[in-house]
């Protein structure tokens, strides 16, 4: 691992203490209720890493839609646990969809305008479907949702750019005083892979299943926060809602989306689940990152 990620991971960790001091107003306290936390963190961590298996089925099915990107589910999810991983130790999750995109393209060689594509429709059903959710919803949690309503129309509104834009146009002003013709050309062809792409969504069937798949993953999330409940009586509806909230928040300007997505999540959770659990998902991020390794050797071959 790079000392670059080290680093990153460091900034992540002291960020999320930081965040679960403030919520506490205790540090001491934080520390106890992880120490409390004992084997359920764990029970949570597995239902996680599952649910991340079940994204990696999306993303499988999702390259082997289009015309060239073949994968085998086990590269899938070598890719996913990627994107996990830099999305984790990266402001607003941002690095998830390059990474997985970059890795796309090497174990498939497809044009990188078409690895991102692929990339961005994973990314596309993990955002758009908490933020529809999480838009209405904040409404009726007004005022103190107000943070989620703005987070997750922006959301909206990005996705509306991406599918509605001409891209095309907006990147060839952007690279028309570029000297070179054969950059010029390469970055047209790269646009024009990328919105190929793109309208497969077009498709009812990929739509509907690449659904399906998402909504499996946010049912065992939602295990995973249940089990962390105990004995709390707290409904499957307002941990799906908490769960929406959260991934609205992902989008927060720092790593994890850290700060945020305890917004969100502590809107109806108590604060003690709120810190479990997240604490559960960061470290599962992390811990992906031994695919990080794997993924290298692999290309070194």
């Amino acid at each position: 691992m790079s000392r670059k990620n080290i680093l990153m991971i460091a900034v992540l960790l002291i960020i999320m203490m930081a965040v679960f001091s403030i919520i506490t107003e205790n540090p001491i306290k934080v520390l106890y209720i992880i120490y409390k936390g004992n084997v359920l963190l764990l029970y949570s961590f597995l239902l996680i890493i599952l649910s991340e298996i079940v994204k990696s089925f999306r993303l499988y099915y999702i390259c082997n839609s289009s015309k060239r990107c073949k994968l085998n589910f086990i590269e899938a999810v070598e890719i996913q646990f990627n994107g996990f991983f830099a999305g984790t130790i990266t402001p607003g999750n941002f690095g998830g969809v390059p990474t997985v995109a970059g890795l796309i393209n090497k174990y498939t060689q497809s044009p990188m305008g078409e690895a991102f594509g692929i990339s961005s429709l994973q990314s596309f059903f993990d955002g758009i479907i908490p933020s529809i959710i999480s838009f209405i919803l904040s409404l009726y949690y007004l005022p103190k949702s107000i943070g989620i309503t703005i987070f997750s129309l922006s959301t909206i509104i990005f996705w509306i750019l991406v599918f509605n834009v001409n891209i095309k146009n907006f990147f060839m002003k952007l690279i028309s005083k570029i000297g070179k013709d054969s950059l010029k050309q390469k970055v047209i062809y790269e646009i024009d892979k990328f919105q190929n792409l793109l309208k497969i969504i077009g498709n009812k069937k990929l739509i509907i299943n690449s659904i399906a798949i998402t909504l499996i993953a946010y049912i065992i999330q939602i295990f995973s926060i249940k089990v962390l409940l105990e004995n709390l009586d707290i409904s499957f509806l307002n941990i799906f809602i908490a769960l929406m909230f959260n991934y609205s928040m992902a989008t927060f300007p720092t790593p994890a989306g850290e700060g945020g997505t305890e917004y969100g999540l502590s809107l109806l959770l108590p604060l003690n689940v709120v810190i479990l659990w997240r604490l559960t998902y960061v470290l599962s991020g992390l811990l992906s990152g031994g695919f990080s390794y794997l993924t290298f050797k692999r290309l070194k071959k």
